[in-house]
């Protein structure tokens, strides 16, 4: 497995910069305003999923990596991957085919078939939210 180089300390400012241009939400619970859960492994910010807009801000995210040789030089090959098979399925005009494992409900026939529908695996009547209903209907 390939290992994601670590971001220079000079972009996390910039990185900071870009979550706060696209935080839709003022009072946030989850991140305390501040629009970043914080900061991985690799020196990489963590956007909130609940109050950033985060397809705007990958968008953003790559044309800063492409117009930044230093940031072209570490993270250069991991947009060009998704950006050919993006590009790809815009061509052919279908959305790319997730391929399942056998056996999953994805190719099943019927109403229920990959739907998501009915119970959830793991979890009993006892397990349900408070007050619904638990025979029947």
């Amino acid at each position: 497995m390939e290992e994601i180089p670590r971001l220079p300390d000079q972009y996390l400012a910039n990185a900071r910069e870009m979550v706060a241009k696209h935080k839709a939400k003022k009072n946030c619970k989850r991140c305390y305003d501040r629009g970043f859960l914080g900061v991985d492994q690799h020196n990489l910010l963590i956007p909130c999923p609940k109050c950033v807009a985060g397809d705007t801000l990958l968008v953003e995210w790559r044309q800063f990596v492409r117009d930044t040789p230093e940031l072209t030089q570490l993270y250069g090959t991991y947009f060009e991957e998704e950006e050919a098979t993006e590009q790809d399925a815009e061509q052919a005009g279908q959305p790319t085919k997730v391929n399942h494992p056998p056996g999953s409900n994805s190719d099943r026939q019927g109403p229920r078939g990959g739907s998501g529908g009915g119970r959830q695996p793991g979890r009993s009547h006892l397990t349900q939210a408070p007050g619904a209903r638990r025979t029947p209907v």
